[in-house]
Order: C-alpha cells, then sequence, then structure tokens
C-alpha cells in the first residue's frame, strides 16, 4: 500500500542525480518542484551553480517544466523567468491534472518524465499515481514553519526512515 509513496530513487540534491544516464535511458522531460528542490521555500536568490545545472540538464537535451504548489505566482513566475522554464504554480499536487498539464508543456508521456521533488505526499505521490520516475531530494532548507515541519514532514520523514530500514530505497540508489 505505501508503495505509492515511494520514490524509485532518493538522493541528497538535485546535483547527485546523473542526469546524463537518464537521458541514455530514454527519459525525455523532467518535472521539478521549486521550493526547497531547486531553492531554498523562503528564499529569493537563486544560486549560480543550480543555474548552471538547469543550463546542462537543458543542454543534454531534456525539456524542464517548474511545478510548484507555491501560491504566490509572483514568485514561481520569478524563477520560470530568471531560469527561462515554462512553471505552472498553484498546482495542488499530488493532483494528477497538474503533472498531466506539465508534460503537455513538455510533450511527454509518463514513461519518458521524471518528477524531481522533496515532497513525498505532493512531488513523489503525484508522479508515481501516473507511472513517472519519481526521484526525492532533501529538503534544501530544513528550517520550514512549524506546521509542515510538526505534521507532514514527521509523516513524510517516518516512512523514509521505515523504507530505509526495511532496505527498500538507500541514499543515492
Amino acid at each position: 500500500m505505501l508503495d505509492i509513496l515511494k520514490p524509485k530513487k532518493f538522493v541528497e540534491s538535485i546535483f547527485d542525480i546523473d542526469f546524463e544516464d537518464l537521458y541514455k535511458r530514454g527519459y525525455r522531460g523532467i518535472i521539478f518542484d521549486l521550493d526547497n528542490t531547486i531553492v531554498p521555500w523562503n528564499g529569493n536568490e537563486l544560486d549560480p551553480k543550480t543555474r548552471d545545472l538547469i543550463e546542462n540538464i537543458k543542454k543534454i537535451g531534456f525539456k524542464v517544466v517548474i511545478l510548484s504548489n507555491n501560491w504566490s505566482q509572483k514568485r514561481v513566475k520569478y524563477f520560470s523567468k530568471i531560469m527561462k522554464l515554462p512553471a505552472l504554480g498553484s498546482a495542488f499536487k499530488p493532483r494528477v491534472r497538474s503533472f498531466k498539464k506539465a508534460m503537455e508543456l513538455m510533450d511527454t508521456e509518463p514513461t519518458n518524465t521524471l518528477v524531481v521533488g522533496d515532497r513525498i505526499l505532493t512531488d513523489i505521490f503525484g508522479g508515481n499515481k501516473i507511472g513517472m520516475y519519481t526521484i526525492l531530494v532533501a529538503p534544501i532548507d530544513k528550517n520550514e514553519i512549524w506546521i509542515k515541519k510538526w505534521t507532514v514532514r514527521k509523516l513524510e520523514n517516518w516512512l523514509l526512515d521505515l523504507w530505509i530500514k526495511r532496505g527498500e530505497i538507500t541514499k543515492g540508489e
């Protein structure tokens, strides 16, 4: 039952993903979460290293879309513009419709699309529901607002610990 929530891969950050290998394996589209995956949840700057990685990913041949639950269209558009990527905000992840819309923008299918995010209950669950390859990253900023930290994140950390203890996933696998 919990398999629908389990990521296919778990890494520390987006910099630990071998995008060239994934492209060779036939993946062509990437749906990135924004907050705490690409930028800190409360940050307003894009790290130059992240900008370079995004550019590299595009050079490899990937189509990329930002899919965010953030309600601030201004924030989502700001990062969309500086990364030169299409972006969808207020996505209501894990709702399947938002993932389908992102794939439409890239002209990809679930079988050749990756989802990369820091949330099990939104990014990973949504991607798994329609058969995408899901990659969980540790959140960039561990100091989230208290309501998330003491509710949803606690559950997600418990699940992650359970899967690691059982040997079902390992960090960097």
